[in-house]
């Protein structure tokens, strides 16, 4: 059992690459949490460099260590990967605990399982889960909820946090189309993140057509533009984004798809269209494509944008969303989410969507604010 002083978040997988980011941006904040990991030198020595309230030794596969780690917690975030393989152990052991989730992954695959098998779990438990605190999903998620409110002339007023469930947006008229694009410059990940980007764009993914969710085309293109500042104009792929398991929980439209955009070259761009139809046929060939990543890899050269576009006939509405460095990025993100989460007092329980938890304009502009990111609507 947790000690009387125990902290109400708990941070599993913290001396991971956005695990550490996350624990930095909670200590930033003056928000005391505790930290639970495998590696127990690994915790000590983050231990000495951060105020952690506790240290816990945990293995996903352990359940036994999980409910040691998170006894007493009222938020757990999960900043181990990959999220495929450790989310269910670690969400079950966190409602369990009595705990909320909270993650920092956007895998389609993982988000699409979690909600399909514990939205009655975590309901009954009176819990909240929100996989995908990061920027994908909840960057292209609350972007794509503030652009329908505008399409669709709603006023969504009130406090930052739902204190009340939200009613389905367009459900008497659905939008023709919502796309989500991510779109990236000096793209530096780690091995892991490469591999999650890599089986994204070179499977299959989920897209959601008029009431279900199926699988896209291979090699899905779109031609998107993220402002000059990220070489105006390009060639999108069709991506397995989080975002199109989130989006139809709160918004009703007949097409919902995501699209990434990792090089500005067009030789680039026709050879990843080719690699992404021939990949499929290939099974396991995307976990090989990971090269090398240097340990002191300076992840701030990246730049990025969240491109939502809305539609519906001939109306249409787009927020970009741009920033840096997708780890300290991440971490904002998921810090704010828990914090928020901690410090309600009622409102809506189950799996939820960002866009279902919080109102989409001020938690985005709450978020940007934090994470240095620069928005920019088609509107007002």
């Amino acid at each position: 059992m947790h000690s009387p002083d125990a902290a109400d978040i708990v941070v599993f997988g913290a001396t991971g690459l956005v695990g550490g980011r996350v624990c930095e941006a909670l200590a930033a904040a003056g928000v005391p949490f505790e930290i639970a990991g495998r590696r127990q030198a690994a915790l000590d020595e983050l231990a000495t460099r951060i105020p952690v309230a506790h240290v816990h030794l945990a293995d996903a596969r352990d359940p036994a260590s999980l409910a040691r780690a998170f006894a007493g917690a009222r938020v757990v975030i999960n900043a181990a990967g990959p999220l495929r393989e450790c989310a269910e152990p670690v969400l079950e052991a966190a409602l369990i605990a009595g705990a909320h989730y909270v993650d920092v992954g956007g895998e389609q695959a993982a988000i699409h399982v979690l909600h399909e098998r514990y939205e009655s779990t975590a309901r009954r438990a009176g819990l909240v889960a929100l996989p995908g605190a990061g920027i994908d999903c909840t960057l292209g998620d609350l972007a794509t909820a503030w652009a329908a409110a505008h399409l669709c002339g709603v006023a969504d007023e009130g406090p930052v946090v739902r204190t009340e469930p939200v009613q389905r947006l367009a459900e008497d008229r659905p939008l023709d189309e919502i796309t989500i694009s991510y779109v990236f410059d000096d793209l530096t990940l780690s091995v892991g993140s490469q591999r999650s980007l890599f089986g994204a764009a070179f499977g299959k993914p989920l897209v959601w057509r008029r009431d279900r969710w199926e699988a896209g085309r291979a090699g899905e293109h779109r031609r998107i533009n993220a402002g000059r500042a990220l070489g105006g104009e390009r060639d999108a792929l069709g991506y397995a984004g989080g975002d199109v398991v989130t989006i139809p929980r709160h918004i009703a439209a007949s097409f919902v798809g995501t699209f990434v955009s990792t090089t500005r070259s067009a030789g680039a761009q026709v050879a990843m269209r080719l690699l992404a139809r021939a990949l499929p046929l290939m099974p396991g060939a995307a976990k090989v494509l990971a090269p090398y990543a240097a340990p002191d890899a300076d992840y701030s050269r990246t730049r990025f944008a969240v491109v939502a576009q809305v539609r519906r006939g001939f109306s249409a509405a787009q927020i970009v969303v741009r920033g840096t460095d997708l780890y300290r990025t991440t971490a904002a993100i998921t810090a704010w989410t828990a914090q928020q989460i901690v410090a309600r007092t009622s409102g809506v329980t189950g799996m939820r969507a960002p866009g279902e938890l919080f109102r989409a304009e001020p938690a985005l502009r709450e978020i940007s604010r934090l994470a240095g990111l620069t928005i920019e609507p088609s509107f007002g």
